[in-house]
């Protein structure tokens, strides 16, 4: 059984641009038994589209809108921000200083979630990642 937790950029592209996954990153989010997304991932969509940051990925103007409809319902679920989160991402050594990337770490650390993504921080933290 597989469960994963897609990070943003990954969330973004699978919705909007899934040419743009790496063989291995689609075939992982295809293959999931459970796929979870961060409460995180509309709120630094939010802040970073403001910036200009997903213009790549041509994601539309309402994407608040269509990225959920775009997920792979039957799978997918929510994963909210936990006190255990928290408390795990107290004791996470800085080897990366972005607050979305270290809490989608606590959060996989502490459900045990293999993550699709490209960031190599992760790897610095021991989390399992697919990309």
């Amino acid at each position: 059984m597989s469960r994963c937790l897609v990070d943003t950029n990954v969330l973004l592209r699978a919705c909007y641009a899934p040419a743009r996954l790496t063989v291995k990153a689609a075939a992982a989010y295809l293959a999931a038994d459970e796929l979870f997304y961060s409460i995180l991932s509309p709120w630094e969509i939010g802040l970073k589209d403001s910036r200009g940051a997903f213009r790549e990925l041509n994601v539309p103007t309402d994407w608040e809108q269509t990225l959920i409809g775009s997920l792979r319902h039957e799978v997918s679920k929510l994963i909210s921000v936990e006190i255990s989160h928290c408390r795990r991402i107290e004791n996470l050594p800085f080897h990366h200083k972005d607050p979305f990337e270290r809490m989608l770490n606590a959060q996989a650390r502490v459900e045990n979630l293999t993550v699709i993504g490209s960031d190599e921080m992760f790897d610095a933290y021991w989390v399992k990642r697919i990309w």
